[in-house]
């Protein structure tokens, strides 16, 4: 359940100290001050004064008006998608990041006066009952959305444009990606931004999935979610027009291409050809062995595909700055701390 309330300047020292990773020991040394005073000021027992705020400020990377921001939003429980467990501290870290670009995103909508609705398919539209099914609905989803059969540039642009909050977050290298609601409607993707273009891109993809997908029957969730973002990455005709119908063998060279052409990783590939039975199972385990043996299952060869970055809340902080609905330290603070370069308000 999610619901808007403002917080009290004691529960934002709290929530930034979570988020910066810190507990209140580690504050108070920081701010050489004793771990009581951090506690009494996260209670509301005492009203830290502007020259403490300050400090605080400075401490946890945020800024001064991070404390008193007006907006508040209470989140679902995040679905994570991890390639090991996190631990409980670090969890907490990564909702209190979402927590405050969320805030700052809302934030800066309402100064503009602009939301994007959501805008996914019904989901009667989206049930699925085997593989076959998930290709029909991630071929459908392109349709509506006009994203033709070519390469899609930027995914998590075509994510914004279609209602679907898309942020990057720091997180351990054990994260890749975590979904999450507010207002019990309108999901949120965050990505950690360690990681390259592809790898990024495909769980974005996934998490689509996750969000789409209507599922029937004994298809694993986890499979079904990478076979709609192979398929929404890479529809069938192209993969076909790209590798042909069948092959005996795919050598790494193409792989590599296709990958720069799509931003779909060599490995995801390679998963995409065995799906669709370009090739044979034999010949995916071969070639699945070459992989491991050169460690690129871990880290693939070359150039990596440069990763992504959101841009649809910044291009409204810097109309609001444009349009002098805010000054530049209100920008700065929606912005998380920095402003772009080339961001400050020309003269005149």
């Amino acid at each position: 359940m999610v619901e808007a309330r403002e917080m009290s300047v004691g529960e934002r020292i709290k929530s930034a100290r979570i988020g910066a990773g810190l507990s209140q020991r580690a504050l108070a040394d920081r701010m050489g001050m004793s771990a009581m005073a951090i506690a009494k000021y996260e209670k509301g027992t005492i009203v830290p004064k502007s020259g403490v705020l300050i400090r605080l400020a400075e401490a946890l990377g945020v800024q001064v008006d991070y404390f008193f921001r007006s907006t508040s939003v209470a989140l679902s429980l995040p679905q994570y998608r991890c390639r090991k467990e996190l631990k409980k501290k670090e969890e907490s870290r990564i909702h209190r990041q979402v927590q405050d670009w969320l805030e700052r995103y809302l934030e800066i909508e309402l100064i503009v006066g602009e939301e994007k609705p959501l805008d996914l398919p019904p989901p009667e539209r989206c049930r699925v009952a085997s593989l076959d099914d998930i290709e029909t609905v991630a071929q459908m989803v392109r349709e509506e959305w006009n994203l033709g059969l070519d390469p899609i540039e930027n995914v998590m642009d075509v994510l914004e444009q279609h209602g679907v909050k898309v942020g990057v977050i720091e997180a351990t290298d054990a994260l890749d990606a975590l979904t999450l609601y507010y207002n019990d409607t309108t999901p949120v993707i965050a990505v950690n931004n360690d990681m390259p273009g592809d790898r990024q891109r495909f769980n974005l993809a996934h998490e689509l999935g996750h969000l789409m997908l209507r599922i029937e029957g004994d298809i694993d969730e986890e499979k079904a979610a990478n076979r709609f973002a192979g398929a929404f990455l890479v529809p069938k005709e192209m993969a076909v027009r790209e590798l042909g119908e069948k092959r005996r063998t795919i050598t790494p060279q193409e792989f590599y291409l296709l990958k720069h052409k799509y931003g779909m990783s060599m490995s995801a590939w390679l998963h995409r050809a065995a799906d669709l039975g370009i090739v044979t199972k034999p010949t995916a385990d071969r070639l699945w062995r070459y992989f491991n043996a050169r460690g690129w299952r871990r880290e693939e060869p070359f150039d990596q595909v440069q990763p992504e970055r959101p841009t649809h809340m910044e291009m409204l902080i810097l109309r609001a700055l444009g349009e002098e609905a805010i000054d530049e330290a209100r920008a700065r603070e929606l912005f998380g701390g920095e402003l772009p370069a080339g961001a400050a308000r020309s003269a005149g």
